[in-house]
């Protein structure tokens, strides 16, 4: 864990890490959806999302101490994946190989909420937004409404149904 230029600390490897390795399960507090919605909701507004859905019936928040998974930044271009477990666990997979040094990060897929979280990864494929696939519609929408130009990769990105 070290200071990130994405945002605030991330977690860096400390060695090489070949792709499809586990790197880290993502741990918390196992909540109900209603309470994990209801403390997305309060997250959200301080610019922190540590809840992850686990199940139809459950979601972990991992803002609880210990979790240093919740430190994995977001970007649009990742170098690992969140993998649920048959619905009891999520870890925190690569994606690709990941060399020493480098920060481990993925991509949260947030679901479009007005208004969007702003992405900050730098990366050549950033839309600059957090938004998962299933929320492209809305989010084009959204920046087109609010006077925002579109970004080239957003526009060739396929809409979601």
């Amino acid at each position: 864990m070290k200071r990130s230029k994405v945002h605030d600390r991330g977690l860096f490897a400390a060695r090489d890490i070949p792709r499809g390795t586990n790197i880290i399960e993502y741990t918390g507090e196992k909540v109900t959806r209603g309470e994990g919605n209801r403390r997305a909701q309060d997250q959200w507004e301080k610019g922190r999302i540590y809840v992850f859905r686990l199940n139809r019936r459950h979601d972990i928040d991992g803002a609880t101490k210990g979790n240093v998974a919740r430190l994995i930044n977001h970007s649009c271009d990742p170098n690992a994946e969140a993998q649920n477990e048959r619905g009891r666990r999520v870890w925190i997979v690569a994606a690709r190989d990941i060399r020493a040094g480098e920060e481990v990060t993925y991509d949260y897929n947030l679901d479009f909420e007005e208004p969007p979280q702003a992405c900050r990864c730098g990366s050549d494929r950033c839309i600059g937004y957090i938004v998962g696939p299933d929320g492209y519609r809305e989010l084009r929408a959204w920046m087109r409404e609010n006077g925002i130009e579109v970004p080239k990769r957003l526009r060739r990105l396929p809409r979601s149904p």
